[in-house]
Protein backbone atom coordinates (compact mmCIF):
# COMPACT_ATOMS: atom_id res chain seq x y z
CA UNK A 1 0.00 0.00 0.00
CA UNK A 2 3.02 2.24 0.60
CA UNK A 3 3.11 3.19 -3.45
CA UNK A 4 -0.11 4.40 -3.22
CA UNK A 5 0.42 6.90 -0.51
CA UNK A 6 3.25 8.18 -2.61
CA UNK A 7 0.83 9.98 -5.33
CA UNK A 8 -1.93 11.31 -2.69
CA UNK A 9 -1.33 15.08 -1.40
CA UNK A 10 -0.24 16.21 2.00
CA UNK A 11 -4.79 16.75 2.63
CA UNK A 12 -5.04 13.85 1.36
CA UNK A 13 -2.75 11.80 3.50
CA UNK A 14 -4.46 13.61 6.63
CA UNK A 15 -7.49 12.50 5.54
CA UNK A 16 -6.61 8.43 5.23
CA UNK A 17 -5.06 8.73 8.42
CA UNK A 18 -8.18 10.05 9.99
CA UNK A 19 -10.17 6.62 8.42
CA UNK A 20 -7.80 4.49 9.20
CA UNK A 21 -7.89 5.63 12.73
CA UNK A 22 -11.61 5.37 12.61
CA UNK A 23 -11.20 1.75 11.35
CA UNK A 24 -8.57 0.60 13.87
CA UNK A 25 -10.68 1.96 16.56
CA UNK A 26 -13.59 -0.35 14.93
CA UNK A 27 -10.80 -3.40 14.71
CA UNK A 28 -10.29 -3.30 18.58
CA UNK A 29 -13.24 -2.76 19.62
CA UNK A 30 -14.83 -5.81 17.72
CA UNK A 31 -11.83 -7.71 19.01
CA UNK A 32 -12.17 -6.67 22.75
CA UNK A 33 -15.89 -7.22 22.27
CA UNK A 34 -15.96 -10.76 19.74
CA UNK A 35 -12.15 -12.28 20.20
CA UNK A 36 -13.53 -15.32 22.07
CA UNK A 37 -15.82 -16.00 18.85
CA UNK A 38 -13.23 -16.00 16.56
CA UNK A 39 -11.00 -18.89 15.84
CA UNK A 40 -7.39 -18.67 16.40
CA UNK A 41 -6.31 -18.19 12.94
CA UNK A 42 -8.99 -15.22 12.33
CA UNK A 43 -7.52 -13.54 15.44
CA UNK A 44 -3.65 -13.69 14.05
CA UNK A 45 -5.21 -12.21 10.80
CA UNK A 46 -7.23 -9.38 12.46
CA UNK A 47 -4.30 -8.94 14.53
CA UNK A 48 -1.84 -8.44 11.73
CA UNK A 49 -4.42 -6.25 10.13
CA UNK A 50 -4.09 -3.69 13.11
CA UNK A 51 -0.67 -4.26 13.42
CA UNK A 52 -0.30 -2.98 9.76
CA UNK A 53 -2.90 -0.08 9.95
CA UNK A 54 -0.96 1.64 13.35
CA UNK A 55 2.29 1.00 11.28
CA UNK A 56 0.79 2.28 8.04
CA UNK A 57 -1.05 5.62 10.70
CA UNK A 58 2.34 6.00 11.91
CA UNK A 59 4.74 6.08 8.40
CA UNK A 60 1.85 8.54 7.22
CA UNK A 61 1.64 10.68 10.24
CA UNK A 62 5.83 11.11 9.86
CA UNK A 63 5.54 12.10 6.31
CA UNK A 64 3.56 14.66 7.01
CA UNK A 65 5.14 16.29 9.34
CA UNK A 66 7.77 15.87 7.40
CA UNK A 67 6.20 17.79 4.63
CA UNK A 68 4.33 21.23 6.57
Amino acid sequence: MRKIYEYLSIDEKKEVVEKLKADLKELEQELNQNKNSFSKFVCEILYSTRDQWQLEIEELEKEIKANC
